[in-house]
C-alpha cells in the first residue's frame, strides 16, 4: 500500500493553525443568503476559470458567469462540464468511503464530447511524459485510495490528506487529458469530506494558476518521494485563500447586522436574487427581465423593485421608459 513520507514542519504547523482560525471566524458569522450564494457563486467562477486555464484554456470570467446565471443558455462544452463535474464533486463528497471509481465518472463528466468517449473516464493506454506508466496506473490509483481509506489516512489531518492525495494524483497522471483539473476536482471532493468545504466560499484554483512555477516546483519536489515542501506550499496556498475569505466575510457580516438593525433583511427569493444580479452586473433595465426572471411577470417584478427601492437598497435612474436599477 501507498505510505506517504513527510514531516510535519513548523510551517505545515503554522499554516494549519492559520487555516483553523479563519474557518472557526467563517462559520461563526452570519450573513444574508444573497452574499453566501454571491461568495459561493465567485468561487465556483474562479474554479472553472483557473482550471481550465491550466488547461491552455481561456475564458472570460463574464462567459462563466452569465451561464451560471442562466442568462446565457449556450457556452463552451468545457464550462459546462466543469460545472457539472462540480455538482458531481458535491455528490461525491457525501460518500465517506471514496475509491477511484468515483474519480472516474467525475473525469467521465468534466470530458464529456470533448474526448473521444473511449477517453473519457479511463485510464489512459499510452504513455505521458512526466506521468505513470500506463501499466502502473490502475495499481498505483488503488494503492492511493487504499491508503486514502485507510486507518494511517484518517489519522491524518485532512488539510493533508488533501494536499497528498493532489500531489499524487499529479504524479499519476492517471488520464489521456484534463488531468491537472481532475486532481484538483479530487482534492476538492477530499476537503469537503474532511470537513474543510468551509461553505465552498474559497477556491484553490485561483492561487495555482498565477504561482503556477512555485506550485510545479513543489511538486517536482514531491516526486523526490519526501512530501514535506509539498506541503508546506500547499498549506500556505490555503491559508492565504481562506484568509482573504475570512475578511470578506467579517465585512459581510458586519453589513448583516446593521441591515438587521434597519429592518432590511426581510426579502424575498426573487428579491435577492435581484440584489445579487445588480452586485455582479452594476445595472437592471426593463429589457432584461425575462432572461432574468424567465416565467415571471414583469409587474411582479417592478413590486419587488419598489420594495428594495423603499429599503433604500436600490435606486432607480432615467425615465419611465429608459429606466435603469442599481444598488445604492
Amino acid at each position: 500500500m501507498y505510505v506517504p513520507e513527510y514531516t510535519i514542519t513548523s510551517e505545515i504547523l503554522k499554516n494549519v493553525a492559520s487555516i483553523e482560525h479563519s474557518k472557526a471566524v467563517i462559520e461563526s458569522q452570519a450573513v444574508l443568503p444573497h452574499w453566501e450564494q454571491q461568495l459561493q457563486k465567485e468561487a465556483k467562477i474562479r474554479a472553472i476559470k483557473f482550471s481550465l486555464a491550466t488547461e491552455g484554456l481561456i475564458f472570460e470570467t463574464s462567459e462563466i458567469k452569465k451561464y451560471l446565471d442562466g442568462i446565457s443558455k449556450k457556452t463552451s462544452q468545457e464550462i459546462e462540464n466543469f460545472k457539472n463535474a462540480l455538482d458531481e464533486v458535491d455528490e461525491v463528497s457525501q460518500i465517506k468511503e471514496l475509491d477511484e471509481v468515483e474519480i472516474k465518472g467525475i473525469h467521465k463528466t468534466l470530458t464529456e464530447k470533448v474526448l473521444p468517449e473511449i477517453k473519457q473516464g479511463r485510464y489512459r493506454s499510452s504513455k505521458l511524459e512526466g506521468g505513470a506508466m500506463p501499466e502502473e496506473i490502475l495499481a498505483s490509483m488503488v494503492e492511493l485510495f487504499d491508503w486514502y481509506n485507510s486507518l494511517d489516512a484518517q489519522e491524518t489531518h485532512p488539510i493533508l490528506t488533501c494536499g497528498i492525495m493532489l500531489s499524487q494524483m499529479e504524479k499519476i497522471k492517471p488520464f489521456d487529458a484534463m488531468n491537472s483539473s481532475i486532481s484538483k476536482l479530487t482534492a476538492r471532493v477530499c476537503l469537503k469530506v474532511g470537513g474543510y468545504g468551509i461553505n465552498d466560499y474559497y477556491s484553490l484554483e485561483e492561487f495555482f494558476a498565477n504561482e503556477k512555477t512555485a506550485y510545479l516546483k513543489a511538486l517536482h519536489g514531491a516526486d523526490e518521494e519526501d512530501l514535506s515542501g509539498w506541503l508546506e506550499f500547499f498549506t500556505d496556498a490555503m491559508a492565504r485563500e481562506v484568509s482573504n475569505v475570512k475578511e470578506k466575510v467579517v465585512l459581510l457580516a458586519r453589513d448583516t447586522k446593521l441591515a438587521k438593525a434597519s429592518g432590511r433583511v426581510h426579502l424575498t427569493e426573487r428579491q435577492e436574487r435581484i440584489v445579487e444580479f445588480l452586485q455582479d452586473y452594476g445595472l437592471l433595465q426593463n429589457r432584461a427581465f425575462p432572461k432574468v426572471f424567465p416565467g415571471i411577470s414583469e409587474d411582479s417584478i417592478l413590486r419587488d423593485l419598489k420594495v428594495l427601492m423603499d429599503a433604500k437598497i436600490v435606486v432607480r435612474r432615467g425615465s419611465t421608459k429608459s429606466s435603469r436599477y442599481e444598488l445604492r
